[in-house]
């Protein structure tokens, strides 16, 4: 029997893949619709069930390549060239084009209700494998695309990105389930007991995650809070070559004045954004590292220089540092950034820092670490209340990136401060709520200030990790068992 569904007017397949195409190329980028992002598989899972042969399933693939494609294109702004959307649109696209034709293979092999948890267990392990894996870390993930539904996102603090793939791709299959399963005389679902299970689930599932969050975000902060700020620049540093030296010595006169300003306003602790300046090669980093100790001391504040080294200026090749000075004008550390942008510089293998101050315990990360959610479990781990995350967009991932960092703080239970040249600026509390923001397409002081507790808030995704996923792989490779023996008693 055709697995087409029965209906009275079935879609054309042409505008099922229109759709498909349409759904994914808005539901993220620089323009993305959250809510399509719930939405956006079902027309793939419609238009997958309806190949039968090898090219229109290769016409599928093409049309998954295309649409990612096409979505990682609207963030394409100066200083990014356009071949960084087909560098990470293809194979983007070709995994979730074979994802699709997994899932079509166990739907095929062991049924739709099995089909319908499959895609699920999909979902999930291929968002942990991609954030652990992948060198676009987050970005590869369905929690990059609903970033500002914050009472969802608190169920990160649970089972962090692997949470919010279930319940959006939840919600997806069980859409898919409902219009594209095969269908009885009567029009219902072709399934034991119809879809009314499955909706029950579904209704749970939501109200579980729906009520969580709200209550999540009802509570109240405790502990100490302290009052910080995060210093914005006006330079820009582009691939065309750095600031000759009088430039770079103005921004510097210029970060210090408005670090002072800061402080005069109550800030105990202040932030560069990342690569706020730059040390030439042949020149020492040590003056720039002096005058901040000297400032810090003078002013009684906790100092976070965060600033490029140039080693090797015809390559561009450089060290990307955060600088920890204590208000007594002591260097703690100088953090390399662990996971540069791919092709930026190589990454480091420092630990993250774990700094006991009076208003309690302060870590170090810069701009991409954020991405790769093994950083909250190590904040986490070092007791971090407070994290600063100096940082460095462009237009077209703005302010899209800033409130993807907050999945980061809602997961390891810790407030966080991310002072963002080219983009907004924001410092979030440990349930990732906005306490303070800095757009930057407007006139104001590059000067974001704000109170943030202090406190850590114990989650279980810190304790836990990304351990859970292994239930979701373990269904895969027991569906996949069954549907290997199911091909074999066929043939």
């Amino acid at each position: 029997m055709s697995d087409r569904p029965a209906l009275a007017h079935p879609v054309p397949t042409w505008l099922i893949a229109v759709l498909a195409i349409t759904f994914t190329a808005a539901s993220g980028g620089r323009f993305g619709i959250e809510l399509l992002a719930w939405v956006a598989p079902v027309p793939w899972l419609l238009w997958v069930r309806r190949t039968q042969t090898w090219p229109q399933r290769l016409l599928l693939l093409g049309a998954a390549v295309l649409a990612t494609t096409v979505q990682l294109s609207t963030i394409i702004t100066p200083p990014i060239p356009w071949a960084f959307a087909p560098m990470f649109g293809v194979p983007i696209g070709l995994s979730f084009g074979l994802a699709l034709w997994l899932w079509d293979g166990i739907r095929r092999t062991t049924g739709e209700r099995h089909a319908l948890y499959a895609f699920v267990a999909i979902a999930v392990v291929s968002d942990v494998l991609g954030a652990m894996t992948s060198p676009m870390g987050a970005w590869s993930t369905t929690s990059a695309h609903i970033s500002s539904q914050e009472v969802v996102l608190q169920v990160a603090s649970v089972f962090g990105v692997a949470g919010i793939a279930a319940i959006t791709s939840l919600v997806a299959a069980f859409l898919a389930t409902f219009l594209g399963a095969p269908r009885d005389g009567s029009g219902r679902a072709r399934l034991p007991g119809g879809l009314l299970p499955d909706a029950l689930v579904l209704a749970v599932a939501l109200t579980a995650v729906i009520g969580f969050g709200s209550w999540r975000l009802a509570q109240p902060t405790r502990g100490p809070t302290v009052q910080v700020a995060g210093i914005v620049t006006d330079l820009v540093l582009t691939p065309a070559g750095l600031p000759d030296p009088a430039v770079l010595d103005d921004n510097v006169d210029t970060l210090f004045a408005r670090s002072a300003r800061a402080a005069d306003h109550g800030a105990r602790l202040v932030v560069w954004n990342e690569g706020a300046t730059a040390v030439l090669a042949g020149e020492p980093t040590e003056a720039l590292v002096a005058r901040g100790r000297d400032f810090a001391r003078q002013h009684r504040v906790d100092l976070v220089l965060a600033f490029i080294s140039v080693t090797d200026p015809d390559a561009m090749a450089f060290h990307n540092l955060a600088v920890f000075i204590d208000q007594d004008g002591v260097e703690h550390v100088r953090y390399h950034k662990r996971h540069p942008v791919p092709g930026e510089t190589e990454p480091s293998d420092n630990p993250v820092p774990q700094l006991a101050r009076p208003y309690g315990t302060l870590s170090l990360a810069i701009c991409y670490d954020a991405d790769f959610p093994e950083i909250s479990r190590a904040h986490a781990a070092a007791g971090a209340g407070l994290v600063a995350l100096p940082s460095s967009d462009w237009a077209g991932i703005d302010p899209v990136h800033t409130m993807m960092s907050r999945i980061r703080a809602i997961e390891g239970g810790y407030s966080l401060l991310r002072p963002v040249r080219a983009a907004t600026s924001a410092a979030f509390d440990p349930m990732g709520r906005v306490r303070a923001q800095l757009r930057i397409d407007e006139s104001n002081d590059r000067t974001l200030l704000a109170t943030l507790p202090t406190t850590p808030v114990p989650t279980i995704y810190a304790w836990l990790g990304n351990w859970p996923v292994l239930l979701p792989a373990a269904y895969l490779l027991l569906l996949g068992g069954l549907a290997v023996r199911r091909l074999i008693r066929r043939t």
